[in-house]
């Protein structure tokens, strides 16, 4: 799993400047500052039910039937391979188990885990981290208007607290359509043994 690095004032500097220009403070475009506001809500579809009940058996092993029953998840038209989880299981004040994960053939590959509430606002804003490219931040509500701000760099996950960040109440969540489903693929069988080859050769034979 990916590390959790702490932030310097030149990131905060950074947050800053970004929340300024996506809230239209700032000088930035709207075409160069969007946000989407997701509630993460929607049943967990079908195809994933499998994956994500490993994933919970290994992460909440005491009560991960529940888990799995109590699961939902946000889409964004953009994702192609990733999972943003919450779980409503054991929360407290509206904050819950809130993964996010790729998603592969036969399994969820976790690569974050807070506590937050349902409302994760996305900025399509890019920058530059540390000398490596980073993803647009996401900003997960937590208490009142704080939130928590999580950037993805190839070297691993940020996050940052933020204050007075995540002032929307106003304003409905972005409604969007679920990605194409990815199936998981079927399990992989152990290969035989000779004998086991042998007798198959042997029932060809008498067909």
């Amino acid at each position: 799993m990916s590390r959790v690095r702490s932030t310097p004032a030149l990131l905060r500097f950074l947050l800053s400047t970004i929340l300024a220009a996506v809230l239209g403070l700032g000088s930035a475009s709207p075409a160069h500052a969007k946000a989407v506001l997701l509630r993460i809500d929607k049943p967990l579809p079908v195809e994933l039910k499998d994956r994500v009940t490993e994933l919970l058996k290994k992460i909440r092993p005491a009560d991960w039937e529940q888990a799995v029953a109590e699961s939902k998840v946000a889409w964004h038209a953009s994702w192609r391979d990733v999972v943003l989880l919450r779980v409503e299981v054991g929360c407290g004040q509206r904050q819950c188990m809130t993964l996010i994960g790729r998603l592969t053939d036969q399994a969820i590959n976790l690569e974050l885990t807070i506590l937050a509430d349902d409302m994760v606002w996305m900025l399509d804003v890019f920058f530059d981290l540390w000398g490596s490219s980073s993803a647009p931040p996401w900003i997960f509500k937590t208490e009142g208007d704080a939130g928590l701000v999580a950037i993805s760099r190839q070297e691993g996950w940020v996050v940052s607290a933020c204050s007075n960040c995540t002032s929307w109440s106003s304003r409905e969540p972005d409604q969007i359509m679920p990605p194409e489903p990815r199936p998981a693929a079927p399990a992989i069988s152990p290969p035989k043994s000779f004998k086991e080859f042998s007798q198959d050769l042997e029932t060809l034979r008498t067909r």
